[in-house]
């Protein structure tokens, strides 16, 4: 088994790999846009390639979402097309948030068929002004499958005004540990429009690396204080390998190398918008020759309620540009309020901790009626492993109704109080 974790780590680490901050963000993995109305919420989506003159389907996300975070989901799925028809997930992200809908933590679970087992996980943390401080990644230890083992640290320190620096850590198994370190240049809104990357061996002898070149559109209203906000939403979610939509428009962003003491164009990216101020189209670009070359050309569409309806990505191997792959998002309508992430007082919630769990599992109900709830625990098969009745507040030891000890996996608590009810899911890891 170990060695089928150490393959997929080959394939999944060179997502984690260091660049710019929008460069991080814009190259890890799908992208899940959101709706410019408050009325719809992204439901799936399907990605595709083109073979043969046809779009064939590869894979498929399922969003999730809770009564409490109606707009953010908290749980995904993904699935692969398999001769003919979508498999069984074979990964889950859950997402946990706070009070003001931060996530704060994320868990990637990996399906190999005969096991479900963790894989990833993050954690977030935000100041008084929910602004994001502190970012740890954590792969598990493929030894011993019970051990985090930190991998990746983000540390934002915030200055006058829109101001920010932030300092990195991460560790590889071959190079070791890798620090760096990123200031900005802003403009009269809070923008940034020039970053400069600093990496070093040691966190104390820092070395010019890159810089990044932000110019925005001329019809673009964000503020750094947009941008500081966007930066705090989406963090806890990159471990997801989500994009969510930037809330400034940015006409191109260049990327530039130091080297023998002079910048060396890298690659840049390039977007146009139509009359409506969407996206509609993005070149991505490589310096050769002294010249820019377009290695990627993706083109979006919109549906009549002005959601994403498509984005196609374009190649050009041959001298002839053909269609490369597809994704398609679908939306689901529903009730929208004056502020989504709000909490919805329900009345039964249900609060577990610590996430995940290994020994022993904190488990508290709150309830608007005065009598006790029965809180049941079900495995992710769907069968009861221990129920409890008469108790608002108790420590469930793993153990089933016998005395076995439960194992790791996916496991769901439901507490129902007259005719109110409450479901919750925990993650416990040995």
């Amino acid at each position: 088994m170990k060695q089928i974790y150490t393959l997929l780590m080959v394939v999944l680490l060179p997502f984690l790999a260091h660049a710019g901050l929008l460069d991080r963000i814009q190259q890890l993995g799908n992208n899940f846009p959101k709706s410019p109305s408050r009325d719809y919420r992204l439901s799936h989506q399907i990605s595709s390639d083109f073979e043969e003159g046809a779009w064939v389907p590869s894979a498929k996300s399922m969003l999730y979402y809770s009564d409490s975070h109606p707009a953010q989901p908290d749980s995904i799925t993904m699935h692969m097309w398999e001769e003919g028809s979508w498999s069984a997930p074979v990964q889950y992200i859950y997402n946990e948030y706070n009070a003001a809908g931060m996530v704060t933590s994320s868990m990637m679970m990996m399906n190999f068929g005969f096991e479900t087992v963790p894989f990833f996980r993050s954690e977030a943390f935000f100041d008084a002004q929910n602004r994001i401080i502190h970012y740890n990644m954590f792969n598990i230890d493929f030894e011993d499958m019970q051990t985090w083992v930190p991998v990746m640290r983000e540390h934002f320190v915030y200055g006058p005004n829109t101001e920010f620096e932030i300092y990195s850590w991460e560790n590889d198994e071959e190079t070791g540990d890798y620090f760096s370190h990123s200031t900005f240049s802003y403009d009269s809104s809070g923008r940034f429009t020039q970053g400069l990357y600093y990496e070093s061996p040691d966190s104390t002898n820092w070395v010019l690396d890159s810089k990044t070149d932000t110019v925005y559109h001329p019809q673009d209203n964000s503020t750094g204080a947009d941008i500081i906000s966007y930066f705090s939403n989406m963090f806890g979610s990159i471990f997801s390998l989500m994009i969510w939509d930037m809330p400034m428009m940015i006409s191109s962003e260049t990327s530039y190398l130091w080297e023998n003491e002079d910048w060396t164009p890298d690659y840049r990216t390039v977007w146009e918008y139509d009359g409506s101020l969407r996206r509609i189209r993005q070149d991505d670009d490589y310096w050769q020759a002294d010249q820019w070359v377009t290695e990627d050309k993706t083109f979006y569409d919109y549906d009549a309620n002005g959601n994403m309806a498509s984005s196609v990505m374009q190649s050009d191997y041959t001298g002839t540009w053909e269609d490369e792959s597809k994704t398609e998002y679908f939306w689901d309508s529903f009730v929208s309020n004056d502020d989504l992430v709000q909490d919805l007082s329900p009345a039964l919630q249900i609060t577990a901790w610590p996430m995940p769990f290994s020994g022993s599992l904190n488990i508290s109900t709150t309830a608007k009626s005065g009598t006790t709830p029965q809180i049941s625990i079900y495995n992710s098969r769907g069968q009861l492993i221990r129920k409890f009745t008469g108790l608002d507040k108790l420590i469930w030891d793993g153990k089933d109704s016998i005395g076995r000890d439960s194992a790791n996996g996916i496991y769901f608590i439901r507490a129902k109080q007259d005719k109110a009810s409450a479901v919750s899911k925990v993650i416990r890891v040995k």
